[in-house]
């Protein structure tokens, strides 16, 4: 019974390896195949998604306020401060391989950035 309870883990762990050593997307790169196109005439490979960045921080902002004295009052945000940014990659061949790369550029899409699960920390007028 332990030979079979033993032998059932061990499969187990060897199918999921394959998944645990995954770098994310399609070939190890952080595009999904959906997000690639080929072109048979170049032999390459244009790559294009969006991304997130999340970094957890604190910063202070401004605010105007009429009853303060100077019109402004300070507040302390802390949480989780996303940025949307938008990436492209040329390779050459039919997969999206590091070495690959010939082109490619990361740009934040301003405007899109915003504050989730966050607590704001009155700290007064300036």
């Amino acid at each position: 019974m332990r030979r079979v309870i033993l032998g059932s883990l061990v499969a187990a762990i060897a199918l999921a390896l394959p998944l645990v050593g995954s770098a994310g997307g399609w070939a190890g790169s952080r595009y999904e195949k959906s997000e690639c196109t080929y072109s048979k005439a170049t032999d390459s490979l244009f790559c294009e998604s969006t991304f997130t960045v999340e970094t957890f921080t604190t910063e202070r902002m401004a605010f105007p306020e009429e009853s303060c004295p100077s019109g402004t009052r300070i507040v302390s945000r802390t949480g989780w401060f996303v940025e949307v940014w938008r990436a492209f990659d040329v390779y050459t061949g039919h997969t999206p391989v590091r070495k690959h790369s010939v082109v490619g550029n990361s740009s934040p899409l301003f405007g899109l950035e915003h504050w989730r699960d966050f607590t704001d920390t009155d700290l007064g007028c300036v």
